[in-house]
């Protein structure tokens, strides 16, 4: 039976070594990665910085304009530039509701995906989900329900939030940063994604991978095995991402690295 305890102690012996195995291949051995704006990694990452104070109660209010939209029936698909892939505006409202709802700075276990991001309007998600919006929205202003719902003062919203995330920074380059996956950053809890993605991940020191692991295991009610540790583990090439709520120091940053126009998220991982 497992006690209360969540830590590496209630792992012993072979179990142990092989527990210790994974960790150093999946875990000290490989890295997390971000795609971003170079102009936000000189000082090192501050998940406590709000890019968007000076505007994020506009950024509810258009929010709160949308869901009613979308609550009455208004719906339109969004085409991404970058990726081709398309999504329903009321994916991308509750997507983006979350992200200004639950502040930190996502990294994600694949280079592939992170390249990807790095392609967003001046390397942030949040930004290129409101200048979507903000741009869709207006080419739909003839649809009944948009005449109907939307009145004059928040076409100024709109108006305004897209000039505010379509200004543009000379200092801007897209760059794909990767952190061992070892860090001590990792090893804060992080409910968003844990919660969401069923998983132990497979972060930070061993007595902190050993700690979800037993947690993991237990909250599915396994017992302590091999085949139980597979189990909740995620699959070696199954993507996973962590919520940064701590600093970041330049120094723990292993490398920056730019990334062009012309480059894809189908690039090799290096």
């Amino acid at each position: 039976m497992l006690s209360n305890s969540n830590s590496c102690d209630e792992i012993e012996g072979p179990l142990r070594d092989w527990l210790f195995e994974q960790w150093r291949e999946r875990v000290h051995g490989k890295y997390m990665f971000r795609g971003m704006s170079s102009k936000d990694v000189a000082s090192g990452l501050e998940p406590s910085s709000d890019p968007f104070k000076e505007i994020r109660p506009h950024l509810y209010a258009l929010l709160d304009v949308l869901e009613r939209l979308l609550g009455a029936g208004f719906q339109f698909t969004v085409h991404e530039d970058y990726s081709g892939l398309s999504f329903d505006l009321r994916d991308i409202v509750c997507w983006t509701r979350g992200d200004l709802d639950n502040p930190g700075i996502d990294f994600t276990s694949t280079y592939e995906s992170a390249c990807g991001y790095a392609q967003n309007f001046q390397g942030s998600q949040l930004k290129q989900n409101f200048k979507y919006i903000t741009i869709h929205l207006p080419d739909r202003k003839s649809h009944p329900l948009v005449q109907q719902l939307v009145a004059e003062e928040e076409w100024q919203l709109v108006s305004g939030i897209n000039s505010w995330v379509s200004r543009l920074s000379e200092s801007h380059k897209s760059v794909v940063i990767r952190v061992r996956r070892s860090h001590p950053v990792f090893d804060d809890p992080c409910p968003i994604f844990e919660t969401s993605q069923g998983v132990s991940l497979p972060l930070g020191s061993f007595e902190r991978f050993c700690e979800r692991a037993v947690t993991c295991i237990r909250n599915k009610g396994l017992s302590l095995s091999e085949a139980s540790l597979r189990r909740v583990l995620p699959k070696e090439s199954a993507e996973f991402c962590f919520r940064l709520t701590r600093p970041l120091r330049t120094e723990d940053i292993e490398s920056v690295e730019e990334i062009s126009l012309s480059q894809r998220s189908s690039r090799e991982k290096p």
